[in-house]
């Protein structure tokens, strides 16, 4: 490969895609280490929000320094909806769903937020879906069905994993929501601008639902505890952040979606190393089913 190769916008967003993705697929294992100190969703989100809040606003700060296009009137309200649903509901009901079921089924249940992108899509443009991608999405949502299943059969207390997938569930309707409308403001506003003003509102909207709950007082925690929330306010929230929103800039969110078929896997090897979260056979089939359906579906689109 030549040395403009490795310079090209699509290489780099993919690279992009890739690195980011990789994080956020750490951060369902992070969570479920900080849940075994004791501490519930609502303060870990907090004390996750807590310590991304300076990275985003140093960010921020230095934009205004920046020779930017001034926002037209209304992005401002556009990017805060945008924060809010995604690092603020979607992360809220992802946190509290992983207090129910594991990190290696949570991810594939997230995984399917690409799906979800093209129906959207569809539906808005009026686009008829072909009959190969109708395949690829039954193939992926009958190996989530599968995976769901076979935890449910892990596990005596069925009715928490039912909560469980089904708050991920509506984060992944949430996540997909945000990144179907966010593509062209990202364009638009500038990456690091749209990523650093939209996490500011996610952050404050995440306090501000600790706080009118009384949560304030549960940030009290063990070291360990504050250096798990630190690895997932830096290490799965502002590195893939910035990373995943340069690299939709780059490449487009469906190909961002498409080439985020490693995260489950990482997540679902990386829960049986260190949380040891059982892997079967019928998990890794209905895992194969979902990343080909995904990777089909959006392949075809």
């Amino acid at each position: 490969m030549t040395t403009s190769g490795f310079k090209s916008p699509a290489l780099i967003g993919i690279l992009c895609v890739f690195v980011g993705t990789f994080c956020f697929a750490c951060k369902g294992i992070l969570i479920k280490l900080a849940y075994t100190h004791g501490i519930s969703a609502v303060p870990l989100l907090m004390l996750r929000m807590l310590f991304a809040l300076p990275f985003y606003a140093a960010v921020a700060i230095w934009l205004q320094t920046q020779d930017l296009t001034p926002l037209e009137k209304g992005d401002g309200w556009k990017i805060i909806g945008l924060g809010l649903l995604s690092y603020y509901l979607s992360s809220l009901l992802d946190f509290m769903g992983l207090q129910y079921i594991s990190a290696g089924l949570e991810r594939l249940i997230l995984y399917i937020y690409p799906t979800l992108v093209l129906l959207m899509l569809a539906f808005w443009k009026k686009e008829q879906i072909s009959k190969k991608a109708k395949i690829a999405l039954a193939i992926a949502y009958a190996g989530m069905l599968l995976v769901f299943i076979q935890d449910l059969r892990l596990t005596s207390e069925w009715n928490f994993t039912l909560l469980g997938a089904g708050l991920v569930l509506l984060s992944t309707i949430c996540f997909a929501l945000f990144v179907a409308l966010a593509g062209d403001m990202i364009k638009k506003v500038n990456p690091s601008r749209f990523t650093a003003y939209a996490m500011l509102a996610a952050c404050a909207g995440v306090l501000l639902h600790g706080a009118s709950l009384g949560e304030i007082t549960d940030l009290q925690q063990s070291t360990s505890v504050y250096l798990l929330a630190l690895l997932l306010a830096f290490f799965c929230t502002v590195i893939p952040s910035f990373l995943m929103n340069k690299g939709i800039s780059l490449i487009g969110s469906g190909k961002a979606a498409m080439l985020g078929s490693i995260g489950p896997v990482i997540t679902l090897f990386l829960g049986a190393l260190i949380l040891n979260e059982q892997i079967t056979l019928i998990q890794l089939l209905g895992a194969g089913l979902v990343i080909g359906g995904v990777s089909l579906a959006t392949r075809d689109k």
